[in-house]
Order: structure tokens, then C-alpha cells, then sequence
């Protein structure tokens, strides 16, 4: 199932969603991220790069994660006036028409909240808009228990903030059972 929720009653619900906002007076974006416990960037062995959707929904499963909640870090609607009148890329206007399907469209600017019946194919839309929608640079992605904080880059690298001390002990004890490998990043934590 997937579940809408306005964007004032996503921030307060889960307030450890990354937020950004322009700020007139100081010509400045100000930005609010959760404190973190660590920090991982992540990649799929080259033979998996096409399995994206499917080993973060193995990830999540190992990590008890039932349901998963999107939102942009920006006050702006999910899918772009361009992304959406694009006609040149069959994957991306059947991903816009995913989530129109789904009433997430035009002025929506809320956060999603996806069950896991639907997580592998609303993750993959996700992507596809990821990589082809420049301006959909700020959308994470958090557990209800706000353990863990993901984002998923255009590369199809994904990023994965873990929010307390606990949560990273499972973290590093399940990310072994997937195909996901250490991108090397510079200042990052290493899973193994």
C-alpha cells in the first residue's frame, strides 16, 4: 500500500527527515540533517547494478523495516513540469505515470509512505526519476522507527545514514547478506 501524507504532517512525524529551505534574507539555503551514529556510501557489484530496487528491499527485510517513508528535503512537487511533459524516454514516463497512478503528481509535495507489497516497485520507479530528473536530487528515504536514513544517488550508489548505535550493529550484521559493496568514499564508515 502506499500512503500519502501531507508535508507538515511528515515533518513532524518524522522529524529526522532531511530538510532544506531558502532563506530570503540571507540568500542562503539552511539545511537541518539528524545527528548521525555513521555513514555509508554503497554500490552493487558490477554483475548487480541492474538489481538495485531488489537489494535494498533484501536490505530493508533483513533489517525488520516494514515500511519506508519519502520525502524531499525541498518544498517542491515530486515530479517536475518537465519530467512530466517528457516524451523521449519510455522508462521515465511510465515511472511518471507510476506515481500518477498513484495521485503523486503535479502540485504533491508531501511524503510517501510505502509498505512492503509495493516497495520493490515503487523503488524502481524512484530510481528511474532519480536519474533522469536532475532537480530529484533531494528525496530520502527513512524507516517508521527512524533508524536508518537512505538516498539514493543518480549513479546508483546509495547512501546510508545510520541513526543510532544499535541500528548499526544490525546495520553491519545484515548488509552482508546482500550484493552491496563499500564505494570507497572519502569520510564514510566501512561495512566491513
Amino acid at each position: 500500500m502506499i500512503e500519502k501524507i501531507s508535508r507538515d504532517i511528515c515533518i513532524i512525524k518524522y522529524r529526522k527527515l532531511p530538510l532544506c529551505e531558502y532563506e530570503k534574507v540571507t540568500n542562503s539555503n539552511v539545511y537541518y540533517y539528524p545527528e548521525i551514529h555513521s555513514f555509508y556510501w554503497l554500490k552493487l557489484q558490477k554483475e548487480f547494478e541492474k538489481k538495485l530496487p531488489s537489494q535494498i528491499i533484501l536490505l530493508t527485510r533483513n533489517l525488520n523495516i516494514d515500511k519506508l517513508i519519502f520525502l524531499g528535503a525541498m518544498n517542491k512537487p515530486w515530479i517536475s513540469k518537465l519530467t512530466e511533459s517528457r516524451k523521449d524516454y519510455k522508462p521515465l514516463i511510465k515511472a511518471v505515470e507510476y506515481f500518477k497512478s498513484h495521485k503523486i503528481e503535479k502540485r504533491f509535495n508531501g511524503g510517501v509512505k510505502v509498505e512492503n507489497k509495493e516497495m520493490e516497485n515503487f523503488i524502481r520507479n524512484f530510481q528511474i526519476v532519480t536519474e533522469c530528473d536532475g532537480g530529484f536530487f533531494d528525496f530520502n528515504f527513512i524507516d517508521e522507527n527512524e533508524n536508518y536514513l537512505f538516498y539514493i544517488h543518480y549513479s546508483g550508489e546509495l547512501k546510508i545514514l545510520v541513526l543510532n548505535e544499535n541500528a548499526n550493529t544490525n546495520f553491519l550484521k545484515n548488509i552482508i547478506q546482500t550484493k552491496f559493496i563499500d564505494s570507497e568514499r572519502e569520510n564514510t564508515n566501512r561495512i566491513r
